[in-house]
């Protein structure tokens, strides 16, 4: 490990000065992030029970059709939707998943 000397600034209460200006600002900004993201938070939230919902709602028309096994996960594009029996349904990031055909179950409910 090398011992580099300390240089000494020509002006360091000028750059304590910028250095706490630039920290209020980045500071300005996590504060706008977190408020970003708890609206965020709050839409995901509001969209969750409307997935829940229609879904409720697909597998009472699957029921009415005389199908049995509708489906508890989905994938769309890199997510994989998986429904529970309390009504609830969790999102998860997945790199690859094999894409399930909604559109089938359409097409039997004449929905195409």
């Amino acid at each position: 490990m090398t011992n580099q000397a300390h240089t000494a600034s020509a002006k360091p209460m000028n750059n304590l000065l910028d250095s706490m200006h630039r920290l209020e600002r980045l500071h300005e900004e996590v504060i706008d992030a977190e408020q970003r993201l708890a609206e965020a938070k709050r839409s995901f939230d509001v969209q969750v029970a409307h997935l829940n919902t229609a879904y409720t709602d697909a597998c009472n028309r699957a029921i009415e059709m005389g199908e049995k096994n509708f489906p508890e996960q989905f994938a769309l594009r890199g997510l994989a939707i998986t429904f529970d029996d309390e009504g609830g349904c969790s999102v998860e990031r997945r790199a690859l998943v094999e894409p399930y055909e909604l559109l089938i179950w359409a097409k039997k409910a004449g929905e195409e």
